[in-house]
């Protein structure tokens, strides 16, 4: 998401979402805005940020009363290391069964 100047969407506090598209080629963009950007569980995005309490203005994170996504901090770590924009790094056996996990669970 993107914080952009103010008028810019009064219902979303003038954030816009984003849905990439992301390869050893680059990012491209599959999806901009609010009402049709979801997330790889298949969330609406702006749905789950609108519930961060108003002083997180619409950040998410554990204790702003957002719902959590199904990411563990080790999925995370296994996801960063195998970015297809960056040179592999190699993961550990924990990490490696964390993303044959989440792959499972996302039919990714």
């Amino acid at each position: 998401m993107v914080k952009r100047d103010s008028g810019f969407n009064p219902a979303t506090k003038d954030w816009e979402f984003f849905e990439f598209d992301v390869s050893s080629e680059g990012t491209g963009i599959r999806g901009r805005g609010f009402a049709d950007v979801v997330n790889r569980f298949g969330g609406n995005c702006f749905a789950c940020h609108l519930q961060a309490r108003p002083e997180w203005d619409m950040i998410c994170e554990q204790g702003h009363s957002c719902d959590p996504i199904p990411l563990t901090q080790t999925m995370l770590k296994a996801l960063q290391k195998t970015d297809p924009r960056c040179e592999p790094i190699e993961l550990s056996t924990e990490e490696a069964a964390a993303l044959k996990a989440l792959m499972g669970s996302t039919g990714g």
